[in-house]
């Protein structure tokens, strides 16, 4: 089974058309958006995972790449399992001079990320990156309400060590 694919943009308006909202953030989803694209999948082709891509640029780290088409979008993705977000990643940027442009963008200090920029300057292959949520995908398997429900120590306000 493919897993769909939809860019954040297009899944925006694809939400505010078919559940007449209002579309409130531009960068990033209400986590109410990200069930209901899931239900939208799932009624369109049956599946329960989707493929978020091209999320802004604004909204992600600064090491996530940009596209070639549209540098206000990145080449990023987030997958979600019925109807959370499960995992984040994306392509990182490898060139020197690619990163410390948008660092400079961001008015980040580059002299604070010299350690982090010297694999850059000597010849970082392009390479990627994701991170899974394992106690979100584990919750979402297993069908439970809440992701404390899956995890070992969970953390809440009223509870910080174990």
């Amino acid at each position: 089974m493919n897993i769909p694919a939809i860019r954040f943009t297009e899944a925006k308006e694809l939400i505010a058309k078919e559940y007449h909202r209002e579309v409130k953030d531009f960068e990033d989803f209400e986590p109410e958006e990200e069930k209901l694209l899931c239900e939208l999948i799932n009624k369109k082709t049956g599946s329960e995972f989707v493929f978020v891509t091209h999320y802004p640029s604004k909204k992600r780290p600064f090491y996530a790449m940009e596209s070639r088409e549209n540098r206000e979008e990145t080449l990023s993705f987030d997958l979600l399992f019925r109807g959370l977000e499960v995992t984040t990643g994306g392509q990182r940027i490898h060139s020197y001079e690619e990163q410390i442009e948008k660092m400079k963008c961001r008015e980040m200090s580059v002299e604070v990320f010299e350690e982090y920029l010297m694999m850059h300057k000597h010849g970082m292959p392009p390479h990627g990156g994701l991170g899974i949520g394992l106690e979100r995908f584990t919750a979402r398997l297993l069908q439970f309400e809440n992701v404390r429900s899956a995890t070992l120590f969970p953390r809440d306000i009223n509870r910080v060590t174990p």
